[in-house]
């Protein structure tokens, strides 16, 4: 028997928000770009985004978890204004320069922009940067501002010209 045969796998749902610690586990179908697409469609929202990066070997950094509910109990944020999202950086072309690292990286971004990053499970840095990043609603960010929604509505716009130009031939 295989591991696999001797140890039933829990079905982890895809994409899907966690009231508990306020995370998204980004996973994607293997051989498309769904895990990407649903990161940059996050980058793109207002609020802050704390992306946990992680090695494939290593796993995702678990010692961060009571740290996110505590913060859930204490300050309540809604889920506009402050997300966690769990990212293996081999899945994902925008975190390919740390790939093949030992110890998690933790990027924040607000409102699209990288405000800050901290190397390893360091929880006072971690927490410090989540109280001072959140906004305190979702309004506050000016989504015309969003540098990550810009780049994307202007891929969109480019590809649509080149649909409509290669309909046109």
């Amino acid at each position: 028997r295989t591991r696999a045969d001797a140890v039933p796998m829990a079905t982890v749902e895809r994409n899907v928000y966690d009231e508990k610690t306020m995370s998204v586990w980004v996973t994607g179908e293997p051989g498309t770009d769904e895990a990407e697409t649903f990161l940059q469609d996050k980058l793109c929202e207002q609020g802050l985004k704390v992306i946990e990066v992680y090695s494939e070997w290593a796993g995702r950094c678990l010692s961060v978890l009571p740290l996110m509910k505590r913060l859930k109990l204490e300050k309540d944020y809604e889920q506009a204004c402050f997300v966690m999202l769990h990212c293996c950086a081999e899945s994902h072309p925008l975190l390919e320069e740390f790939r093949g690292k030992s110890m998690p990286h933790f990027l924040f971004f607000r409102n699209g922009v990288r405000k800050a990053l901290v190397l390893g499970a360091n929880m006072p840095a971690i927490e410090k940067y989540v109280v001072d990043y959140t906004p305190f609603g979702p309004e506050t960010d000016d989504l015309e501002e969003n540098p990550q929604l810009k780049r994307r509505r202007e891929e969109r716009a480019e590809s649509a010209a080149r649909a409509a130009e290669t309909l046109a031939n």
